[in-house]
């Protein structure tokens, strides 16, 4: 068991700010066909920086 970051895709506005925070390339990506951010959940180190940034609450850290 490890600790990723997760998006609720219902809350994600697709405002690109957890994609700055991260300090993990390649973890985070925004894809434009649906206009919200998804994460590599096997790179994600589960800091939590995006969670702090998120004005949407839109992304939580748990185990996986």
């Amino acid at each position: 068991m490890y600790v990723a970051a997760k998006v609720e895709v219902e809350k994600c506005t697709g405002c690109k700010l957890c994609i700055l925070s991260c300090p993990e390339p390649n973890v985070l990506r925004y894809l434009p066909e649906t206009k919200q951010v998804a994460v590599n959940q096997q790179r994600c180190k589960g800091c939590g920086l995006c969670v702090t940034v998120c004005s949407k609450d839109a992304l939580t850290v748990s185990s996986i």
